[in-house]
């Protein structure tokens, strides 16, 4: 579909979709299914009492909200009543929370029962601003006295579609990423531009009714927004794991999308590489016709292996693109041959945007030469929420045009046009990295560790594992002895677990060039086992639980006393632990047990226990090597 043609809004493209397919699943969580007829009167519900209350067009709305259900509702509320949203979620932590109220200063806050047992029991700022909770619960007293809507909203019925005003340009979203300095950064959306992007992938992947497409991402992402609108502008069905487990835990989550018939799939390749670690089959993913891949290069190595269970079976597409543009402005699919490359293409523009090479000295590239990519797209967001400065660094004018309204995206990646008219992403040429598809600055994990009272010095680089999965890795110069793990639990308490560094290396001082500035090229790579009092196993079972952590992070040994996280573990490697542990002693074990006992010593209690409960008094014997299968390390 062109550019130029007519594209609705998407909440009012979710209405029309809802009264063509009223009775239609249009969520699908396992047990609880909602219809198109049941999100479209709760929304309308929402952005009516909304405006009754006050809210008009641009007033900003946080959602703190655990159930993804409700999340969709409140967003498609917020947007139907001309407002600006803002997603949070509870397990944030309570200073990032604070520092994006401060921020936004949000007129009303959409709640559900743990978003509003978050707000009353944390350490958040006071909540001065109406509080509408999405469904019956307890009020806490924190609340009583307040002027807010608890008990009104529940009560209320006018569930009428309302008719806002709006315009192309209007600011709907922000979402806040990383930033440089310490402080989070606000990027503003507006509804032209997400509009034009649900409609291209829409039409690119033929989404229509009843197709069936996963919702793997947390709401703070702005990629939720597609993993929502594509099949709810179409027809389709959003399909919600009933739990995070589900998500995190490779072996589940395929039998969760063979069981729930997905079509098409979002995911980072670090999902898909977890789950490619898996004894995969070519029965599985029956119904899969697509999985789209972002965040993250994809490796060749993880195509190779893809293909050769499903070759060209199930279409693997890379995309590419920026928050700042408005998610995805390059795609790419991928063909049998490409596991011959040395790096997967991005691929070239989608149909509304255009792309750039510039050198340094601002000259477009030829084929093949490398320079900065420049997105120019009509469909970008609106830059830094109040950051007029911190926009105009990354949107210029086109160097190439002479019309000051001609914009272009400067996106701080390294890349070239290929002589195929393909582009190539080559990486960061600044501070900024993604981890497990998650963008963040370096220098942000670098200032809050330099809060600490014990680090004199600090430089934060991202390093990659022998299997291609990038960790960030932290170098620490302290003035008294401290433990890795104490610099861990200082940074849990500001940012999410996404930025806290796999390894901590102490060093006497930092190397630095001759201007000055710390010589990362000089920082030694780490060793994971430095600075750890090595207590051996005692059991069979110790024994053979050490081996299985050695393999999933490529160590030669394991204490006692070690911890999974501080050795460079993460949610996803955590997946591949957990399931060789099952398979090896025959239990099921959760994922959270491994945050509640991260050490060897601890989870290996933790397996007696559950083998206790089977009961069978005495570990069975099993020998490492049948531990795995052929090809499973």
């Amino acid at each position: 579909m062109s550019s130029q043609t007519f594209i609705p809004y998407i909440q009012d493209w979710f209405s029309k979709t809802a009264e063509k397919f009223s009775n239609n699943i249009a969520i699908d969580c396992g047990q609880q299914k909602f219809t198109y007829s049941e999100i479209e009167t709760q929304s309308n519900k929402l952005a009516n009492f909304l405006i009754e209350h006050g809210a008009s067009k641009g007033s900003i709305v946080a959602i703190l909200a655990q159930d993804s259900v409700k999340v969709i509702i409140a967003i498609i509320g917020i947007l139907k009543a001309g407002c600006v949203f803002v997603p949070l979620v509870p397990d944030l932590p309570e200073h990032r929370i604070n520092t994006i109220i401060a921020e936004v200063s949000p007129q009303w806050f959409i709640v559900d029962a743990v978003g509003l047992k978050k707000i009353s029991n944390g350490r958040t700022s006071e909540f001065s601003s109406p509080v509408i909770c999405l469904e019956e619960t307890q009020v806490p007293d924190k609340f009583q006295y307040l002027n807010n809507y608890l008990h009104d909203y529940t009560k209320y019925s006018q569930v009428e579609k309302p008719s806002v005003e709006l315009e192309p340009d209007d600011m709907c979203y922000l979402y806040f990423t990383s930033g440089s300095t310490g402080k989070p950064k606000g990027i503003a959306g507006r509804l032209k531009a997400i509009s034009h992007f649900i409609n291209w992938e829409i039409t690119t992947f033929n989404i229509k009714e009843l197709s069936r497409c996963s919702q793997l991402i947390t709401p703070v992402f702005d990629a939720f927004l597609r993993d929502i609108f594509v099949p709810l502008c179409s027809g389709g069905v959003v399909c919600v794991p009933k739990d995070v487990d589900t998500i995190l835990d490779a072996k589940k989550l395929i039998e969760w999308i063979d069981n729930q018939q997905i079509n098409l799939i979002h995911c980072v390749p670090s999902l898909f590489r977890s789950i490619l670690n898996e004894d995969l089959e070519p029965k599985n993913f029956s119904s899969l016709q697509y999985i789209l891949l972002s965040g993250e290069p994809i490796l060749p190595a993880d195509v190779s292996r893809w293909m050769d269970i499903y070759g060209d079976r199930i279409q693997l597409v890379n995309l590419y693109g920026a928050s700042e543009t408005t998610m995805t402005k390059f795609f790419y699919f991928v063909k049998p041959a490409d596991q011959e490359r040395r790096s997967i293409p991005i691929g070239k523009p989608m149909d509304g945007a255009a792309a750039l090479v510039v050198d340094d000295r601002g000259k477009v590239c030829l084929p093949g030469m490398v320079g900065e990519i420049y997105i120019r797209t009509p469909y970008r967001t609106l830059g830094y929420y109040q950051q007029p400065e911190l926009t105009n660094q990354v949107f210029v004018q086109n160097p190439f045009s002479n019309n000051p309204n001609d914009i272009v995206y400067k996106t701080g990646d390294l890349g070239r046009l290929l002589e195929d008219g393909n582009f190539e992403c080559l990486g960061r040429k600044d501070g900024q990295v993604k981890i497990r598809g998650v963008r963040i600055e370096l220098g942000e994990i670098e200032n809050y560790l330099r809060l600490h009272i014990s680090v004199k010095d600090v430089v934060v680089v991202d390093r990659e594992d022998s299997k291609g999965d990038k960790y960030l890795c932290a170098y620490v110069v302290l003035f008294e002895e401290l433990e890795s793990g104490k610099l861990r639990d200082f940074l849990l308490q500001s940012l999410p677990e996404a930025m806290i560094p796999s390894v901590f290396v102490v060093m006497d001082a930092l190397p630095r060039t001759i201007s000055g500035k710390v010589d990362r090229r000089s920082l030694p790579l780490p060793n994971r086992q430095q600075n750890r009092t090595f207590v051996p196993p005692r059991t069979p079972m110790e024994t053979q639980l050490a081996q299985i952590w050695g393999q999933v992070l490529n160590l030669d040994r394991v204490g006692l006393n070690d911890n999974f996280f501080e050795l460079g573990g993460h949610s996803l490697n955590a997946t591949q632990l957990l399931s060789r542990v099952s398979k090896a002693f025959q239990i099921e074990i959760p994922l959270r047990s491994l945050f509640e006992s991260p050490t060897l010593a601890t989870q290996a209690e933790s397996i007696e226990t559950l083998c206790w409960a089977k009961e069978t008094p005495q570990v069975p014997q099993y020998s490492f090597e049948g531990a795995f299968e052929e090809g499973e390390l």
